[in-house]
């Protein structure tokens, strides 16, 4: 008996063994490629060879198409083009689209301001997306014959002597552009086609960027900064590059080592500019170039999944989840906060969020998505688990930090009438930062009343020496922004290395607020610069205040930018600001001399005046100036509150000091 139960536990043993090995041999046989791109991703990039032994495996036979989408995806729209609202209306809008391209001519090569090619690169980008979406939805080859005549256009040498590789985002994006070509049009191109498209993809972008990606280009002949850069460029440059080479990587041995070693380099180089969504998906160029980052960046991960089964980990990378909110975040009922060189639009309608949405399973960001109409729609959409609540379960108030960000916003409510504001810390020298620290925002029933006036020419001598020549532009130096002036001079009226740090965020049910520390970008005349932003009174009055500690008795201005009309109150403590038929009131708290007044917005008599810079006409510029002053606190009241006449409120409440903000409550003083 007992010799029989140790032959059991043998057998049992064996057994187990046996099972153990087998499963093993089966991992080995069955999963090697997931496993082994997961552990290149963690840690080194995949080589030249496992990324083109990807590519034959999720490509196989040279299979096309396979940027963003494959041919099992293109059936599947087709489908949801008739059952699902928006799909069709989408739809709808590319057979306009798509229909007005077919009568419009080819572009020609044109430097329209002197330096860039880009916006004929976009025009090339945009009709090659929807002729070649509206040749595989509806298999019409007039389509594709139309696409066709504008990608052969711009590979023909004496028409298109070069993508412009001297500006390099005009040569990443038309290789998008005739990469996504090549690829969704590739059953219809013919073999000399295929050849024509493929030189220029090689010649005309592929070719230039191995240089870049060497180390072996003329800096005078092709741009290179971007290789190693964190902003849009980085981005932009690595993903039109890596479309086109994922496209043709595949039709000989030449192309498989040239495009292997492009696409490896580009997956070094663009985590880079990932990087710049850590911690929380916030982005020091503003919403802008977010938007322009993330297209191409949501173009980069979804080509690299549907060609290759694998981003190699890079959509993991630390922030990327979250920064879908960025723009809900960033654009009020006005707008965006359109911090630096950014413009006023909206920014949460963009397709990739969709796509953002699919991929980190955050339903919010569709909602807000769903309201654009892009042909990108049609191919980053996936209506399961639609739902309507995202933005009700949203909080009103949110703040992103990181590297160059540093900003929050608040909001009474999600609706087109809600108060909504900004306040930006941030950093002088995030590309394409203006002399912005502490500068904000006001939106209120529809209107934005207090504005950032954004890019001047990007053309102006200088526009772009960060440590000198671009504080010398009124757009680009503090006294053109909404935030404080100290002593000025012809310098600039920041540190230009300063930093805005966000000592405070609270957000509560009937209140919000947050306090930044401005001290940095006044170190030169100040121990000490705050300056508090609150939404109070369920949301509904608006307080800011500066709290000053200056090391000499010294000149202060606040200005605020709006194109509202205003009216200041005999005791000039108050304006009325009045657009559209509709009125904020502004009012000083303190200190006691405060005075509003009016002014252009121009540069003050001490500032340069550099010529052709935006004269800015349709801008008034609402001014408190105070002289000889060593610690003052500047009080500032804004709410639509009136008397039953409708006019200004005789009496306001007091806001307390900063200091006892940070007890989670801002306490209004009774009204006086």
């Amino acid at each position: 008996m007992h010799y029989i139960k140790i032959k059991f536990k043998k057998s049992f043993y064996l057994v187990i063994s046996i099972i153990i090995i087998i499963a093993i041999f089966l991992s080995c046989i069955m999963i090697p490629p997931y496993f082994k791109k997961r552990q290149i991703c963690e840690s080194t990039p995949p080589s030249t060879e496992t990324i083109i032994e990807d590519l034959k495996e999720n490509s196989p036979n040279k299979q096309h198409p396979r940027l963003m989408a494959k041919e099992q995806d293109f059936e599947r729209i087709k489908e949801q083009i008739k059952s699902d609202k928006n799909m069709s209306n989408w739809y709808e809008t590319l057979v306009i689209e798509s229909n007005k391209i077919m009568q419009e001519p080819p572009v020609k090569y044109d430097l329209r301001d002197g330096v860039r090619l880009l916006e004929i690169s976009r025009e090339v980008l945009q009709r090659t997306i929807r002729l070649s979406l509206m040749y595989r939805l509806t298999e019409n080859p007039k389509y594709a014959k139309r696409a066709w005549i504008e990608l052969n256009t711009v590979s023909d040498n004496e028409k298109f002597p070069n993508w412009n590789p001297k500006h390099f985002l005009d040569t990443a994006e038309m290789t998008t552009a005739a990469a996504i070509g090549y690829d969704w049009l590739y059953d219809y191109l013919s073999l000399k086609q295929k050849e024509t498209l493929r030189k220029a993809i090689i010649g005309n972008g592929l070719s230039p960027a191995l240089k870049v990606y060497r180390k072996t280009a003329d800096a005078d002949d092709i741009s290179t900064f971007w290789k190693d850069g964190n902003n849009n460029w980085n981005t932009v440059s690595n993903s039109g590059i890596a479309l086109g080479a994922l496209v043709i990587a595949d039709e000989s041995i030449e192309t498989e080592k040239l495009a292997g070693e492009i696409l490896r380099d580009s997956i070094i180089s663009i985590k880079s500019s990932i990087k710049q969504y850590a911690p929380d998906g916030g982005m020091g160029e503003g919403p802008g170039y977010w938007n322009y980052a993330t297209t191409y960046l949501a173009y980069f991960l979804s080509s690299f999944n549907s060609a290759l089964g694998s981003d190699y980990c890079l959509s993991q990378m630390k922030g990327l989840e979250g920064t879908g909110y960025y723009p809900i975040y960033m654009e009020g009922p006005s707008g965006a906060f359109n911090v630096g060189d950014g413009v006023v639009g909206n920014i949460s309608r963009v397709p990739q969020m969709l796509w953002l949405s699919t991929r980190y399973k955050k339903t919010e960001f569709k909602q807000f998505a769903l309201k654009g109409n892009d042909p990108m729609n049609l191919v980053w959409y996936k209506k399961e688990d639609d739902k309507n609540d995202g933005v009700k379960k949203l909080p009103l108030d949110k703040s992103f930090i990181g590297k160059d960000t540093s900003l929050v916003t608040m909001r009474s409510d999600w609706s087109k009438n809600a108060v909504f504001i900004g306040l930006h810390g941030g950093n002088n020298q995030a590309s394409h930062g203006d002399l912005d620290i502490g500068s904000f925002i006001l939106d209120a029933f529809g209107i934005r009343w207090v504005s950032e006036l954004g890019a001047d020419d990007y053309n102006l001598p200088g526009y772009f020496d960060m440590e000198r020549n671009r504080w010398n532009y009124y757009r680009k130096r503090a006294e053109g922004q909404n935030t404080l002036v100290i002593n000025p001079d012809m310098g600039p009226d920041q540190n230009v290395e300063g930093k805005g740090k966000i000592e405070e965020f609270v957000s509560k049910n009937n209140q919000a607020y947050s306090i930044v520390d401005m001290t940095s970008a006044y170190k030169q005349d100040a121990i000490s610069v705050k300056r508090g932003i609150a939404l109070v009174n369920n949301r509904r009055m608006v307080v800011l205040q500066d709290e000053l500690d200056l090391k000499s008795l010294s000149k202060v201005y606040w200005f605020m930018h709006t194109k509202a009309h205003i009216q200041i109150s005999e005791d000039q403590k108050t304006a009325k600001l009045t657009y559209l038929g509709k009125k904020l009131f502004v009012h000083i708290i303190s200190p006691q001399p405060g005075k509003f007044f009016v002014m252009p917005a121009t540069p003050l008599a001490s500032s340069p005046h550099p010529y052709a810079q935006s004269k800015n006409e349709d801008i008034k510029k609402l001014a408190i100036y105070l002289d000889n002053i060593n610690t003052t606190n500047i009080s500032v009241v804004f709410t639509s509150g009136v008397d039953s006449e409708g006019e200004v409120l005789k009496e306001w409440p007091y806001p307390t000091d900063l200091s006892k903000w940070k007890n989670g409550e801002i306490i209004l003083n009774p009204i006086k």
